[in-house]
């Protein structure tokens, strides 16, 4: 079984000056996200897995999957324990 994340749908998102914005009324708090970490926002619009984050984020960025792939798991781990994210076991 695999699990993959999705955004939550409560969650919308406004670009600004090359950043996206949001904010969460369940969270109370605002969040920006730039560079990788929008791109991996952009992605989580459907569900992936980490290790397909990591995939798209290494032929995006030119980078080896084994460089980011733990980066890529801590920052899903993050937006999950902000609730930004949701789990789905496939």
């Amino acid at each position: 079984m695999t699990t993959h994340y999705r955004r939550n749908p409560d969650l919308q998102a406004v670009e600004m000056d090359g950043e996206l914005v949001m904010m969460g009324q369940a969270q109370g708090e605002y969040f920006s996200l730039r560079n990788v970490a929008a791109s991996i926002w952009h992605h989580l619009s459907e569900p992936h897995s980490v290790d397909d984050l990591a995939t798209l984020v290494a032929a995006e960025y030119d980078v080896n999957v084994e460089h980011c792939r733990d980066d890529v798991a801590g920052f899903v781990a993050e937006l999950l324990a902000h609730r930004m994210v949701t789990r789905e076991c496939a």
